[in-house]
């Protein structure tokens, strides 16, 4: 995109500066993008990975939020155009700008894509580089674009299952109790309803779709997204299975198949997303969340993104807009469906029971309403109010008045789509959970980072659930590593003065033992560590070696890995599903492929000559 230097001085010099009396002006927004359409993630054994029409979709949403902040005019209706006051119009900036993703190919490429769509790339001509862009211009006055025409390359954090920000955008990732939690729907009178009612659609969709792919066994209503998800997918890039599903060939259902399919995964992911009351079995507390927080281990996810995203607009506020206007925030679909629930939004509209489609976006957007002074400063926090958006799937750029809707929260009425800042920081601190070492004991979760929580709690598990004792108060005190680590510190001081005293009292001196005999038991090489010798790796979803936490037997903690709700590998074991988790190794490769617990097992070396 070339840019002409009038045309760029004038945008800046005009940033949102003529806005008339009253006018709905944004000082801040936070963003959580679902993915664009990925390849599926449970059935099948390729990579999941981020589709080109997927990264279409992602790219047209960044796109639409560029209009929206930044390319409209501060008059136009709301809903088609807010100017973000302030944001850098065409160059990132990374005090501005926060973009946070899970680390999966499918979220980091889509926050790629997003980023390209709000921030194209940039050329600018000789003369306006030299203004605005200086680092551009060498000392001979040549100008050097970036690669790919003016790329602009955006600072992203990315957070795997080794990274304590981990569960701010997939808190239902790895979580144990979680996974108990949603399993025991299987038992519940709502699915034992409608597994009987769908069994024959599942069969019939099997047996022209999924032969080869799944197992017969597991046609059925208990996996309901894990069927919709392949389903879905192949409609949109296998022509033979879009022909069936279109023409409802050999199904005994008058209605179109997919829309059965996805109605059912919505129904499905929703009593074990959106379950404000469901007990965790880990606990033993039908209100496991602390502080009398709204929610359950079922909404744990929705808690925890609530946290992250109030947390973002703080920043915004706190610093007068100098950090982070804008924040945008990638992960899949768990989150959003526990946020809807516990921000009452299906009370308001009942589509929000549902699954989004890829590419959704859900919006704070903190905001005042200005005069028409040129110099604006930020508001005071008792002239800011905040208001929810949601725009489901991407459409086209230009759909904003149909698909991008605001909606009230919180119980409030259909026309109180406005909050207070006050109220709204009020209303998300009665759900948001922010504190990692209570999602860890809440889920029995053994991430790594965990570990400074369950070395001080203990864990006793029973064939019906488990009871969750805790040993020390972590909300007040030191936490275990703080503790421990000045323990260490002071020893290794008083050690040191006792050597030093006795070197230079006492005469005590070392000297080195030669060792001529090889020790016959394998292990690391040291100093005679060749060139050729490969270094120890830790695979992704792995265990740091020489990290070791002692567990009970029947603690309720598993290894790190991705968990994907009402797919097969939830089945209890009596009823044969197919293993799953085979091909999920396939995927992820773990040290357990070998046999052994990663956090117990040492690792041997076999040294042959």
């Amino acid at each position: 995109m070339a840019v002409s230097l009038p045309t760029l001085v004038a945008t800046l010099l005009l940033t949102p500066a003529a806005v008339s009396a009253a006018q709905y002006t944004v000082w801040a927004s936070v963003i959580f993008s679902r993915t664009g359409e990925r390849t599926p993630e449970v059935l099948g054994y390729i990579p999941t990975t981020l589709t080109s029409y997927g990264a279409q979709e992602v790219y047209s949403s960044g796109a639409f939020f560029r209009d929206r902040y930044i390319s409209s005019t501060a008059d136009a209706d709301v809903l088609t155009s807010a100017p973000l006051y302030g944001l850098s119009a065409n160059d990132v900036d990374s005090m501005q700008l926060y973009v946070a993703a899970l680390d999966e190919q499918y979220c980091v490429a889509s926050a790629q894509a997003f980023v390209q769509g709000l921030y194209p790339p940039v050329i600018l001509n000789g003369s306006a580089a030299s203004i605005l862009d200086p680092t551009s211009v060498l000392a001979n006055g040549t100008y050097v674009e970036s690669p790919l025409k003016g790329y602009q390359y955006t600072q992203m954090h990315a957070a795997g299952a080794l990274d304590p920000d981990f569960p701010y955008l997939g808190g239902s990732l790895d979580c144990p109790a979680f996974n108990d939690a949603a399993a025991l729907y299987a038992g519940t009178p709502a699915f034992t309803a409608t597994e009987s009612i769908s069994r024959q659609i599942y069969q019939d969709v099997g047996a022209q779709t999924l032969t080869g792919v799944l197992d017969q066994t597991a046609w059925d209503y208990y996996n309901a997204y894990a069927i919709y998800d392949y389903i879905n997918y192949q409609n949109a890039h296998n022509k033979t299975v879009a022909m069936l599903l279109a023409n409802n060939a050999n199904m005994n259902t008058s209605y179109p198949v997919l829309d059965m399919l996805r109605w059912y995964a919505d129904e499905q992911q929703y009593a074990q997303l959106g379950n404000l009351t469901a007990e965790n079995n880990y606990t033993g507390k039908s209100q496991p969340l602390p502080d009398g927080l709204t929610g359950s281990i079922s909404t744990i996810a929705g808690n925890l993104l609530a946290a992250k995203m109030m947390a973002q607009l703080q920043v915004a506020v706190e610093t007068g807009g100098a950090y982070y206007k804008l924040s945008l925030l990638f992960g899949d679909f768990e989150p959003l469906i526990s946020l809807f629930a516990l921000t009452g939004l299906p009370a308001v509209n009942p589509n929000f029971y549902g699954l989004p489609d890829f590419g959704s976006t859900a919006v704070f957007e903190v905001f005042s309403y200005t005069n028409n002074s040129m110099n604006m400063g930020f508001p005071s926090s008792d002239q800011l109010y905040v208001r929810f958006y949601f725009r489901n799937g991407t459409g086209t750029a230009n759909d904003a008045s149909g698909n991008f809707q605001s909606y009230s929260l919180f119980g409030r009425g259909p026309s109180q789509v406005d909050m207070s800042w006050n109220d709204f920081q009020t209303a998300m601190y009665g759900i948001m959970l922010g504190d990692i070492g209570t999602w860890c004991t809440q889920c029995g979760a053994g991430n790594i980072f965990c570990a400074a929580w369950n070395s001080s709690d203990t864990a006793t598990g029973t064939p019906s659930g488990s009871t969750l004792s805790t040993t020390r108060n972590h909300k007040h005190g030191l936490k275990p590593a703080a503790a421990g680590a000045i323990g260490a510190v002071v020893t290794l001081v008083v050690a040191g003065l006792l050597f030093a005293a006795l070197m230079l009292l006492g005469g005590l001196r070392f000297h080195r033992v030669e060792k001529h005999k090889k020790h016959d038991m394998g292990g690391f090489k040291g100093s005679q560590k060749l060139a050729s010798d490969r270094d120890l790796t830790i695979p992704k979803g792995g265990a740091v070696v020489g990290a070791s936490i002692e567990r009970d037997p029947e603690s309720p903690v598993s290894a790190i890995g991705h968990e994907r709700v009402g797919s097969w590998e939830l089945k209890q074991e009596h009823l044969e599903r197919p293993n799953i988790a085979e091909a999920e190794h396939a995927r992820h490769p773990s040290f357990e492929e070998d046999g052994g617990d990663p956090f117990q097992d040492p690792v041997r070396a076999a040294e042959r000559v």
